[in-house]
Formats: structure tokens, sequence, C-alpha cells
């Protein structure tokens, strides 16, 4: 009797220890992405960007205008033809991770597959890119280049991605090439 009065007790004692170090664990990685998110306003605020649109999170900062007209925004559903350099956020662009742009891929040393260098395609809003480009491209328009910058809340998250590290925040140089309206 007295040993399986032990044996709860141990395996309460585990239980409870287990919740601590989830619910440590969790306020740890929401610590980071706070911390993330606030450099990441301090770097838009002075990046002097024609424009800033912040989503959930997710800072758009328009570094060229666009064609205006509703017909050149992009909403929710659009499929979007994009260019796009995605980079390693470091208090700014840091280490460029993965483009479509030859002549940035060039300074990776990644220019031997030439049909990797197209424009993509992708549906905005939808669950079909990585969440900060789902949030941060809508109200974009066509012709516009910005940069879309959001921590790893909204990419990665605890997870290492190729180059990637686990818990980075990203700064994704996007150029709209077009929009169709679905």
């Amino acid at each position: 009797m007295i040993q399986e009065v032990i044996k709860l007790k141990n395996y309460w004692l585990i239980v409870l220890l287990s919740i601590v170090t989830v619910s440590c664990a969790q306020q740890d990685l929401d610590n980071i992405t706070t911390q993330q998110e606030t450099e990441i306003e301090e770097y838009v605020k002075d990046l002097g960007a024609l424009e800033v649109v912040v989503n959930n999170g997710v800072w758009r900062a328009v570094m060229e205008r666009g064609e205006e007209g509703e017909e050149n925004k992009v909403a929710k559903g659009d499929s979007i033809v994009f260019n796009y350099a995605g980079y390693v956020f470091r208090s700014g662009k840091g280490n460029l991770y993965d483009t479509n742009v030859f002549s940035l891929a060039e300074t990776l040393g990644t220019t031997q597959d030439y049909n990797y260098f197209v424009p993509r395609e992708g549906i905005v809003g939808k669950g079909r890119l990585i969440s900060g480009l789902d949030i941060g491209l809508i109200g974009a328009q066509v012709g516009e280049r910005c940069y879309v910058i959001f921590s790893s809340r909204h990419g990665f998250g605890n997870i290492q991605t190729g180059m990637i590290p686990k818990m980075s925040p990203l700064l994704i140089e996007v150029w709209i090439l077009a929009v169709k309206k679905n």
C-alpha cells in the first residue's frame, strides 16, 4: 500500500514537472517572438519606406509603389505572380537563404538549375504560402516592390528549414508581377 502511494505521488510529480517545463518552454518562445517583433518595428521605423502596413504581427514596407486600382490590388484568395528574395532578418537583410532572381542567386552560388529562376505563382490568404507572406501580401499592388517582415511566429517557428535556423525572423523582398482575381 505504501509503495502504491509513493508511486502515485511520483507519478503526479512527474506530470506536474512536465506541465511546468512545457509552460516555461512556450513562455520562452513567446518572449523570443515578442523581442523579434520589437526589433522588426524599430527597423521599419528607420527604413524610409513609402508606406508601412502592419497586420497581425506582419509588416509590409512598400519600397516602390505599384499600379493604382482595385484590379491591381491583392485580396485574399487572389492568385499572384511574383519574384522574391528571402533573408534571415538581422536588423535588416541578413543572410540570403533563397531567391528566384538569378542575379541574387549568383551571390549564393546556386545558379546551376536555370529552370528555378522563373516567377513564382501562389494564392494569397489561403494557407498556401508561408504565413507571413499570406498575411503580408494582402493589399500589395501589381508592380510593387516590398519587404514583408515577420517574426518566427509567422515563419518556420522552432524548426530549422534548410539554411534558416530555428526561431528566425524573416525579411522577404517581393516584386509583384501580376494579380489574377479569383
